[in-house]
């Protein structure tokens, strides 16, 4: 019952900001002609980078799986990735999709720790590197933030490569949940479990091909921001990025609606980006990433689903 009222509250804060954001916010007569002088050739190069990137995050985590001996098809992983940002349309918060990733992946291998944990390693490492990329960036972009921005988001970006670090990579939560009990401990050590058992190795492997995909995620907001008439240096998406994929994992909304959208008007507002500019990026980057690879996980699923049926009939 509790877990019901969770996601009703996911819901009531998603379609909230929508409103609050379409009515008191944006001037959509602007909107609408923000998307009609839109470069369509900008927009179509995101399109083709977020599916590359896609089918590369399915390559970070085969590598991750092998490092634990189970092997799985590349073809099944790339699968499994777009039918994850399917559901991830209906599913509460960005990382929705991961469950149905966890579930396929434990059904068919029969490992359910090792699917779940993963999958929570794999898109820890994609958070990880941005905040990686931005921590190293930001020496050469803070001239490009408004004054005294650049101080918060290097503590930001700084406590996430930390906070990542001392969770992979040392055993300091499970020694701290031998003195005091944490929030969300168990998860914690679970997670750090997952983390041992895979070896620096395949992670150091995983980090390598995460730069890869960061990489393409960074040029497709630059792209969407082209595409739609917003210039805005490379160096401020290299150091906004983690933080907008950081806001859709919080557990307070259905696919990062609204609270995209509020990221966004809240960063590129400090640049002077209109609201209503900031709020065309964002619902673009939504329709992009969750629309047009979700939509193409749904038939994809539909295909793989209407086969199995006609293989058992």
């Amino acid at each position: 019952m509790r877990k019901h009222l969770f996601n009703i509250l996911k819901v009531a804060v998603s379609a909230g900001l929508l409103v609050y954001l379409l009515v008191f916010q944006v001037d959509l007569e602007q909107l609408w002609r923000i998307v009609c002088q839109a470069r369509w050739v900008y927009l179509a190069a995101a399109m083709v980078l977020m599916i590359a990137g896609t089918a590369l995050r399915a390559v970070r985590w085969q590598v991750l799986l092998q490092a634990l001996d189970i092997h799985v098809p590349l073809r099944t992983l790339v699968h499994l990735y777009f039918v994850g940002a399917f559901f991830n349309i209906f599913l509460p918060t960005g990382l929705g999709g991961d469950a149905v990733k966890m579930a396929e992946l434990a059904r068919s291998t029969g490992r359910t720790p090792e699917a779940i944990g993963t999958t929570l390693v794999d898109r820890a490492i994609g958070l990880w590197v941005l905040f990686v990329l931005a921590v190293l960036a930001l020496p050469f972009s803070a001239s490009l933030l408004p004054q005294g921005w650049a101080p918060i988001i290097a503590l930001a970006a700084v406590a996430g490569v930390l906070g990542g670090w001392v969770v992979m990579g040392t055993p300091l939560v499970p020694w701290l949940g031998g003195k005091v009990r944490l929030p969300g401990q168990e998860k914690l050590e679970r997670f750090y479990r997952s983390v041992s058992q895979l070896g620096y190795r395949a992670l150091g492997r995983a980090c390598l091909v995460s730069l890869v995909f960061d990489i393409l995620l960074i040029l497709f907001n630059l792209f969407i921001a082209y595409g739609l008439n917003v210039d805005q240096p490379l160096g401020i998406w290299v150091v906004f990025t983690p933080i907008i994929s950081f806001s859709l994992a919080l557990p307070i909304s259905i696919g990062g609606l609204g609270v995209r959208e509020q990221t966004y008007l809240l960063l590129f507002g400090s640049l002077g980006v209109s609201s209503t500019a900031a709020a065309a990026m964002s619902l673009m980057n939504y329709a992009l990433t969750n629309l047009v690879v979700g939509l193409l996980g749904g038939v994809w699923y539909a295909l793989a689903g209407t086969r199995e049926l006609a293989a058992k009939g």
